[in-house]
């Protein structure tokens, strides 16, 4: 049960939900933009967070797109994963999507509020990183377009006032050869000890982590390593120094488990891509 009341709108255009977060701000309200909504009624049952005006982005039809344009795809970010899951458009995103939460959940939460999650894990992220994929952003400003490094940057995150209205990516990149690791505690229904994504760009590997650090990364200099002729064991011991932040240590899994986790995630991919 939600302990406070707040007024709920769902409009039909990019321009509309701006608008209504104007106007609501200017009354020093606090006002939050909703997409798939499960981790706003989570905190919100928890009294986490105090809320007087939420913005469903669900009607607006750009949001809620997914398909192939001239040379790339276009998935809206109030997509559900299921949706992505089931679509194939994007084989590495989907595999990724599918492991995330329960059936159920999948099918409330959407690619835009998992990737601007509260939650460190962003999973959805990993893929979107080793693809180099677009954001489409709305702001009081109008619409732009930020590549998806520059959105994980502290200085490039989401205004209050911003929300993601779609995810763009090249075709040939989708289309790629990838691999995709990912280790739970106990249940594979729950937060990850390591998750990493691998996707072949021409013939060298990009890759992207999440749940060793407390933010998902890419890093190129990991990558130059994974793409050097060297052994499994060699590469191992030269990314543990190239990690970019402290390895969690948690009550999901010990810093050290977590390591032990990353080097049987190499060896699967050396199996796998080579």
């Amino acid at each position: 049960m939600i302990a406070f009341d707040f007024e709920f709108f769902q409009p039909t255009s990019v321009e509309d939900a701006i608008n209504l977060y104007e106007h609501f701000d200017s009354e020093q309200k606090n006002v939050i933009y909703y997409s798939g909504g499960t981790e706003f009624i989570s905190r919100a049952r928890r009294n986490e967070v105090l809320i007087d005006v939420v913005i469903d982005l669900k009607k607006i039809p750009e949001c809620g797109l997914i398909e192939t344009k001239e040379d790339e795809i276009v998935i809206g970010s109030a997509v559900s994963l299921s949706n992505i899951n089931d679509n194939e458009i994007f084989p590495l995103l989907s595999r990724v999507c599918r492991k995330i939460a329960t059936r159920t959940e999948r099918n409330k939460i959407t690619i835009g509020g998992n990737i601007a999650s509260n939650l460190p894990y962003k999973e959805a992220l990993l893929a979107l990183l080793v693809s180099d994929s677009d954001l489409l952003i709305a702001s009081e400003k109008g619409t732009y377009r930020k590549n998806i490094h520059d959105f994980i940057k502290p200085e490039g995150m989401l205004k209050q006032s911003e929300f993601i209205v779609q995810i763009m990516t090249k075709n040939d990149i989708v289309k790629q050869p990838y691999f995709y690791f990912r280790r739970t505690p106990q249940s594979s229904i729950n937060y990850p000890v390591l998750s990493m994504a691998c996707l072949m760009n021409g013939d060298k590997l990009n890759v992207s982590f999440s749940g060793l650090c407390s933010f998902p990364f890419r890093s190129t200099k990991i990558e130059k390593v994974l793409n050097e002729q060297l052994s499994t064991g060699e590469k191992y011991h030269k990314i543990i120094h190239l990690i970019p932040d402290s390895i969690v240590d948690d009550f999901i899994a010990s810093s050290e488990y977590r390591l032990f986790v990353l080097e049987n995630a190499l060896q699967d991919l050396e199996k796998k891509l080579g």
